[in-house]
C-alpha cells in the first residue's frame, strides 16, 4: 500500500481551505492507486467553511478509492470533530464500525458538554415576529423569506433576559441552568451573552452563534418550496435549504406560518444522522411581537438532550452599544 500524504493545517489560518484543496489536487494529478491523506489540525475552533471543504476533498478522494484521516492537536477541535460524528467520517480505515467500541465512547463527556454549548448558542435567534399579511405568493421562497425578514417598523432596537434549562436524557444525565442577556439591533445584529457558562462547556459557545439570519439565506442557501406541514393546530409553509457552501449540515427544513410570517420551527439534518430541531412562540410585548419560548431537541450520535428558553424583561428602543455585535474570533 502506498504511504500516506501528510498535511498540517491551522485552522486559523485564511489559506487553510486552499492549501488542502491544493494537497487534494496534487495526488489526484499523481494518480495514486487508493491514495490516503492524513490531515493535522491545529487551532481552538472548526470553522463550518473548512468542515465543508474537507468533505468536499473526502468525496474527491473516495471517487478513486482514497480516504482522508482528520487529526487534530486540540481538546477543543477533537471534541468538535466527535461532537458531529467527524471523527468518524474522516478516519481510516474507511469502515466507521472498524473504530475500537472504547474509542468512540471516551468521547461522551466531552460530546456532552458540546452539546451543552450548540444548545445553548442557538437560542435567541429570529426575536421579532414580521407583522400579520395574507398578500405574499405562498410558493415563492423569496416573496415568503420577504415577508419573513419584515419587521415592526418602528423596533430600531433590544435587549431583554434569556433563561435556559437543558437536559441530556441521555449518558451523563446533564441538568444545568443558565441565564443570558440577548441585544438586538436593526437592521440584523443580534447577540447573546451568557452571565456564566459551565466549565466544562467553555471553548464551545462559539460553535453555533450564527444560527442564521433570514436576511441572509437567498445568499447562503439554495430554497426550494417543500409543501405545507402540520404545527400547533395549524398548516406551514416548509421550505428546504440546501448550504451552497457545503459543511456539517445536509439540509435544513424552515416552517413558516403564513398567517404572521413567523418561523414557527427549524431543523438541521446532519450528515452523520443526527439533527436538531428548533421550535419557538412569540407574543405581544408592549405592542411588539416578541420571542417569548423555544424548545430545541437534540439527537447525534451518543447524546439526546432538551432545552428549553424564556424571554422576559424586554427594554424596547434601546441604545445598545455596537460592541455587543463584534464576534471573537
Amino acid at each position: 500500500m502506498n504511504d500516506p500524504t501528510y498535511l498540517t493545517l491551522v485552522v486559523e489560518d485564511e489559506s487553510a481551505r486552499a492549501r488542502f484543496e491544493a494537497a487534494v489536487a496534487a495526488i489526484l494529478a499523481a494518480k495514486i492507486p487508493s491514495p490516503r491523506l492524513i490531515v493535522t489540525l491545529e487551532g481552538d475552533a472548526l470553522p463550518a467553511a473548512l468542515i465543508g471543504t474537507l468533505v468536499g476533498g473526502l468525496r474527491r478522494l473516495r471517487e478513486v478509492g482514497g480516504a482522508i484521516a482528520v487529526e487534530a492537536s486540540t481538546p477543543a477541535l477533537r471534541d468538535a470533530l466527535a461532537l458531529y460524528g467527524l471523527d468518524r467520517v474522516f478516519a481510516l480505515p474507511l469502515d466507521p464500525e472498524a473504530v475500537p467500541r472504547s474509542r468512540r465512547l471516551r468521547w461522551v463527556p466531552r460530546v456532552a458538554a458540546a452539546t451543552l454549548a450548540v444548545l445553548v448558542s442557538a437560542f435567541g435567534a429570529w426575536p421579532v415576529k414580521a407583522a400579520p399579511a395574507t398578500d405574499a405568493d405562498t410558493t415563492d421562497p423569496a416573496a415568503i423569506i420577504a415577508r419573513v425578514i419584515e419587521r415592526n417598523p418602528t423596533l430600531a432596537s433590544y435587549q431583554g433576559r434569556m433563561h435556559v434549562d437543558i437536559r441530556l436524557i441521555s449518558f451523563p444525565f446533564i441538568r444545568e441552568h443558565l441565564d443570558a442577556t440577548t441585544y438586538y439591533k436593526r437592521p440584523s445584529n443580534y447577540e447573546v451573552v451568557f452571565d456564566k457558562l459551565p466549565s466544562f462547556a467553555r471553548g464551545f459557545e462559539k460553535l453555533y452563534t450564527d444560527i442564521g439570519d433570514p436576511a441572509n439565506w437567498e445568499k447562503r442557501f439554495v430554497i426550494t418550496p417543500a409543501g405545507d406541514a402540520d404545527f400547533d393546530h395549524h398548516r406551514d409553509i416548509a421550505l428546504h435549504l440546501v448550504q451552497r457552501v457545503r459543511g456539517m449540515i445536509d439540509h435544513e427544513t424552515v416552517l413558516v406560518d403564513p398567517a404572521s410570517w413567523s418561523i414557527d420551527q427549524i431543523r438541521y439534518d446532519y450528515y452523520n444522522g443526527g439533527s436538531i430541531t428548533m421550535s419557538q412562540s412569540f407574543h405581544n410585548v408592549g405592542g411588539y411581537f416578541m420571542l417569548t419560548s423555544q424548545r430545541a431537541d437534540i439527537s447525534i450520535p451518543h447524546v439526546r438532550a432538551v432545552a428549553y428558553g424564556s424571554y422576559s424583561d424586554y427594554q424596547t428602543n434601546v441604545a445598545v452599544d455596537p460592541a455587543v455585535f463584534v464576534k471573537n474570533n
